[in-house]
């Protein structure tokens, strides 16, 4: 297990690493993917350790992204990784863009086991997700070499 001294030393691409491996043992293993009590409190002291997520109460338990959770996305990384309440997924999966509205109102319609309904939702989400960040990160290298190669105009 990492402790925290070594998570205070990883970098913002180490913690994404970290999640995507969270996310691949929760969502694409035989297990199911609606975390249980004690799968949701592990994943929660995890997110804890890694500074994403803080607690902010005790009666009722409650907790909040800090800074660098909401930076890196744990609201959808907690759906991916099962731990928000069934209902909460397809809501934190439309803001995100990562559902349609037609797709929503099935999803809320539905009389199916939440499971099995909504893993299929979750892991497309997951990939559309991964595709977009990777666009982005490919649109800023793109932009950082063309403001890097530009003539420089001097006054």
């Amino acid at each position: 297990m990492t402790t925290t001294t070594e998570l205070s030393a990883m970098n913002k691409a180490g913690i994404i690493a970290e999640l995507e491996n969270m996310v691949v043992a929760r969502l694409f293993s035989h297990q199911p993917w609606l975390a249980d009590w004690e799968t949701f409190s592990a994943v929660n002291r995890k997110l804890i350790q890694m500074g994403l997520v803080e607690q902010v109460g005790d009666e009722p338990l409650a907790w909040r992204d800090t800074h660098l959770g909401k930076e890196l996305d744990v609201e959808l990384f907690r759906v991916f990784l099962g731990v928000w309440h069934e209902c909460e997924v397809p809501l934190i999966l439309e803001e995100y863009g990562l559902l349609t509205e037609s797709e929503f109102d099935a999803i809320c319609k539905s009389e199916a086991d939440a499971e099995s309904l909504l893993s299929g939702y979750v892991k497309r989400a997951y990939f559309d997700y991964r595709k977009r960040q990777a666009l982005a990160l490919t649109s800023r290298r793109t932009a950082s070499v063309e403001i890097a190669g530009a003539p420089q105009i001097k006054n």
